[in-house]
């Protein structure tokens, strides 16, 4: 049987790498694997009552985990957080790989 596929020019799409993942506690603490080891990371966190979307920076440590306390009050009501070291993802939300979003209040829902 002839094969008749077109052959690719040479060039290959870069793997996606696997996402990172996150927990979240009723305290805002924040931990998280699989990020690039020693390498900024932006957390979104979105209140959903007011609607309002918040990004902050954290450092991951030598094995690319994060363990962070967001400063958040606890009348802050519920948040979905999510997180990325910027590596790229074409089908990630403004091109990059954000992490699992985890829904999290201070009552621990």
């Amino acid at each position: 049987m002839n094969d008749r596929a077109p052959r690719g020019s040479g060039t290959r799409e870069p793997p996606v790498s696997p996402a990172p993942t996150i927990t979240a506690t009723a305290g805002y603490i924040i931990t998280g694997a699989g990020f690039l080891p020693d390498h900024e990371v932006l957390v979104r966190v979105i209140y959903t009552a007011q609607d309002i979307s918040d990004y902050l920076t954290y450092r991951t440590d030598s094995g690319g985990c994060l363990s962070v306390g967001l400063p958040a009050s606890p009348d802050a009501g519920v948040l979905q957080i999510t997180a990325t070291d910027r590596r790229s993802d074409l089908d990630g939300a403004g091109g990059l790989l954000w992490s699992n979003t985890r829904t999290v209040s201070a009552a621990g829902t």
